[in-house]
C-alpha cells in the first residue's frame, strides 16, 4: 500500500537529554514532533536561546539582502546549488564570531550607504525648491526683515497671474514688485514692502496661491546654492562608487552567511519544537509520529542518545489524524507532485499516485502529440535535472515533464507528427479525414470512459474496504452499469441489446436504492428517481475528454502554420535566414504554450473528473524535524 502506517510515538526522558535527543532525532529525519497530549505535565517553556537565534537569524538575513542589489555575478538558470556536507553544515556553529564580524562591517556598509542616500535626497530636494529661483541674483539672507521693508520671495501659479497683476497695481506706492521668472506652471516674483502693509498684502498674495521661498540658513544666491548642491552630488557618486567597491568585497562573505543562514533555520526549527513538549522539574515528554517500518530506527536512536529514556510505540487512536507519508516505485514518485498540488492523501484513503500517473502520462502525450516534440521535451527536462540538480517540487516537476515527453514521442509516432511534416508514416491521423478525424475523437472518449470508471471502481474498492458492500454497488457498481451498458446500446446490435440490459439494472438499481436514507417510501422513490438526473453530469464528464482531442489538433495546426509561413519565406539566402528563424521561433513558442496547456488540463482532468469519485484529499504530508537547506545540496 502505497499510505504507510502511522505509529504514535511517545518518549518520556531526564531534562538533561533534551537538546542532545532533539538534536539526534533531527539527523534523522523520521520523527514528526506534535504538541504533547499526556495529562499532568505543564507546557515547555520555548527555550532562551530562541530569541537569540532569531535575532541572529534576521541579521544574517538583513545582511544578505544589502549584499544583493550588488551581487552581479547570479548563477544561471542551469547552474546547480553548490554542495554542502551535513557535516560542515552542523559545524557552521564553530564559524559564528567570523560572521559576526562579516555581519557588523556589512552593518557598517549599510548604515554608510544609508546616510549617502539621505544626504543625496536632501541635496536633490534643495535643488528642487531653488530650480524656481535660479535667476534671482540676490544672495539669500538678503530676502529678510528690515526696520521699515519686508522681502518676499516665491511662486504664484499660473492661474492667478491676472490677479497678481491687480494686486501689483494696488499696491504700486507701498511696494516693489518683480516678475523674476517663469517656471513650470508658476511666475516666480519678488516683492519687497512696507512694514504697513505687510500683513495684508501678504494675506492677498497666498488667497492667490502665493507660496514662499524657504531661504532660512541659506546663504548666497540660489545659483551658487544650486552649483554647490551638484557639486556635492558629484562628490557623493565618487563615494557611492567606494561603497560599490567595498561591497564586492563584502560579497566574499557571501558563502559563509548563506550557509549560517541554512544553519540557524535548522536550530531554530529544533528550538521551537520545545514548546511542543510536556515537562516536569526533572522530566520531559515527546510525542511524535513515526513511520511504522522506521520504529525499530528511531528507539535505537533515542536510547543512544538518552538511554535512561522510555520510549513506546502504538496505533493511532479513535479522533487522531497522523500525517500521511507515501511510499511508491521511483518511476511514480514525481507525479506526487501532481497530487500534491491539489490535495495530499488521507491517512486512511486511497493514493491514487500510480494510478493518476499511468493516465497523466497518457493524457499529456495525446495533448502535444508530436514526436519531435516529444523528443525535445524530454531532452530538455534531462539536461536540467542533469545540470541544474534541482530538488523538492521543482525536480518533481521536471521529471514528471521528461517521462511525459515520451508518452509525447510515442503518440507523436502513433499519429505519424513530426513538425507537422506531411508523409510521415502513422496509424491514426486526426487530420487525414473525417473518419481520421471521428476516430481520433473516439479514442479520446474512450480513454475518457476508462479514466472515470476507473475513478468509480476505486470508490468501490474503499467502500468495500470499510465494509460497506452494499454502498459500493448502489452507489457505485450501479453507475458502472449505467455508463457501460449506454456505450454499448450506441454500438447498436446484439452489443446494443446487451448494454440496453445493463443500462436499464444499473438504473433501477440508482432508483430503487438513492432514497434509502429518506422516511416514506414515496420520498425513498423520489430520490431515486432524481438520482437518475446524475447520468447528464457523467455524460459532461465524458464530453470533458474532447479537450485531449481539441489541444492534439491545436499543437499540429500550429505547427503548420508556422512551417507554411516559413516555406512561403524560403527563396534565396535572405529568405532561408527569416524561414529557419521563423520555423525555430514558432516550434518553440508551440512546444511551450502546448506543453503548459497539456500539463494544466492534464491535471485538470484529474482533478476534476478523476478525483471527485472517490479521492479524500484532506490529509497533511508527514513532515519530520529534518536537516534542510535553501542555498546549498545537501550531501552525506
Amino acid at each position: 500500500m502505497a499510505i504507510l502506517s502511522m505509529k504514535k510515538m511517545v518518549l518520556i526522558a531526564h531534562q538533561d537529554s533534551r537538546d542532545k535527543l532533539l538534536k539526534s532525532l533531527q539527523e534523522t529525519g523520521t520523527v514528526e514532533v506534535v504538541k504533547t497530549t499526556l495529562e499532568g505535565l505543564e507546557e515547555a517553556a520555548d527555550p532562551e536561546t530562541l530569541s537569540r537565534l532569531e535575532a541572529r537569524y534576521a541579521a544574517v538575513r538583513e545582511a544578505l539582502e544589502t549584499l544583493r542589489p550588488y551581487d552581479t555575478g547570479k548563477p544561471s538558470f542551469l547552474s546547480p546549488k553548490p554542495a554542502l556536507s551535513r557535516a560542515d553544515l552542523q559545524n557552521a556553529a564553530e564559524r559564528l564570531k567570523e560572521a559576526d564580524a562579516v555581519i557588523e562591517q556589512i552593518k557598517a556598509f549599510a548604515d554608510g550607504i544609508a546616510s549617502i542616500k539621505s544626504r543625496r535626497q536632501r541635496l536633490k530636494n534643495r535643488i528642487a525648491q531653488l530650480e524656481p529661483y535660479a535667476r534671482f541674483d540676490v544672495p539669500l539672507e538678503d530676502v529678510s526683515e528690515s526696520r521699515y521693508t519686508v522681502c518676499l520671495l516665491g511662486t504664484v501659479p499660473e492661474d492667478g497671474r491676472d490677479s497678481y497683476a491687480r494686486i501689483a497695481a494696488d499696491y504700486a506706492d507701498t511696494a516693489y514688485f518683480e516678475q523674476v521668472d517663469e517656471y513650470k506652471d508658476a511666475i516666480t516674483v519678488f516683492v519687497v514692502m512696507l512694514k504697513d502693509v505687510h500683513e495684508k498684502l501678504t494675506g492677498e498674495l497666498k488667497y492667490i496661491g502665493f507660496s514662499e521661498a524657504f531661504t532660512k540658513d541659506l546663504k548666497g544666491t540660489p545659483r551658487d546654492i544650486i552649483a554647490d548642491c551638484e557639486s556635492e552630488l558629484s562628490a557623493l557618486d565618487e563615494e557611492t562608487k567606494e561603497y560599490e567597491d567595498k561591497a564586492r568585497r563584502l560579497l566574499s562573505g557571501k558563502p559563509l552567511l548563506t550557509m549560517l543562514e541554512d544553519y540557524l533555520s535548522n536550530e531554530i526549527e529544533r528550538a521551537r519544537c520545545f514548546s511542543r513538549l510536556g515537562e516536569t522539574r526533572k522530566a520531559f515528554a515527546l510525542e511524535g509520529w513515526v513511520i511504522g517500518d522506521d520504529a525499530a530506527d528511531v528507539e535505537k536512536t533515542v536510547l543512544d542518545a538518552a538511554p535512561e529514556a522510555y520510549i513506546r510505540f502504538r496505533d493511532p487512536e479513535d479522533g487522531e489524524i497522523p500525517p500521511t507519508a507515501l511510499k511508491n516505485p521511483r518511476v511514480i514518485q514525481p507525479f506526487e507532485a501532481v497530487t500534491d498540488m491539489y490535495a495530499v492523501p488521507s491517512y486512511g484513503g486511497f493514493d491514487p499516485n500510480r494510478i493518476m500517473a499511468f493516465f497523466y502520462f497518457i493524457v499529456f502525450g495525446m495533448m502535444v502529440g508530436d514526436a519531435a516534440y516529444g523528443v525535445i521535451l524530454t531532452l530538455g527536462a534531462f539536461a536540467v535535472l542533469r545540470l541544474k540538480k534541482p530538488t523538492g517540487m521543482f525536480r518533481r516537476i521536471t521529471t514528471v515533464v521528461m517521462y511525459c515527453g515520451i508518452s509525447t514521442a510515442l503518440w507523436g509516432l502513433f499519429f505519424g507528427t513530426v513538425f507537422s511534416i506531411p508523409g510521415i508514416p502513422y496509424i491514426l491521423n486526426p487530420l487525414q479525414d473525417a473518419n481520421g478525424a471521428m476516430a481520433t475523437l473516439a479514442l479520446c472518449l474512450g480513454v475518457g470512459v476508462l479514466h472515470i470508471l476507473t475513478g468509480i471502481g476505486i470508490g468501490a474498492y474503499m467502500d468495500i474496504k470499510r465494509g460497506r458492500i452494499l454502498d459500493a454497488i448502489f452507489d457505485r457498481v450501479s453507475w458502472m452499469l449505467v455508463i457501460v451498458g449506454g456505450i454499448m446500446l450506441l454500438m447498436g446490435g446484439s452489443v446494443g441489446q446487451i448494454g440496453t440490459y445493463l443500462a436499464l439494472a444499473g438504473a433501477l438499481i440508482l432508483l430503487f436504492t438513492q432514497g434509502r436514507s429518506k422516511k416514506g417510501v414515496v420520498r425513498k422513490l423520489m430520490g431515486g428517481l432524481s438520482s437518475l438526473y446524475g447520468v447528464t453530469s457523467y455524460v459532461s464528464d465524458i464530453l470533458s475528454y474532447c479537450r485531449i482531442f481539441g489541444m492534439g489538433l491545436a499543437t499540429t495546426v500550429i505547427a503548420m502554420v508556422f512551417n507554411t509561413i516559413a516555406g512561403l519565406l524560403m527563396g534565396g539566402a535572405v529568405g532561408y535566414v527569416f524561414g529557419i528563424v521563423i520555423l525555430t521561433a514558432g516550434h518553440v513558442f508551440n512546444i511551450a504554450i502546448n506543453a503548459l496547456g497539456a500539463f494544466v488540463h492534464s491535471a485538470r482532468l484529474q482533478y476534476i473528473e478523476f478525483f471527485n469519485k472517490f479521492y479524500e484529499g484532506d490529509g497533511h504530508a508527514f513532515s519530520p524535524l529534518g536537516i534542510r537547506a535553501k542555498h546549498y545540496r545537501l550531501e552525506d
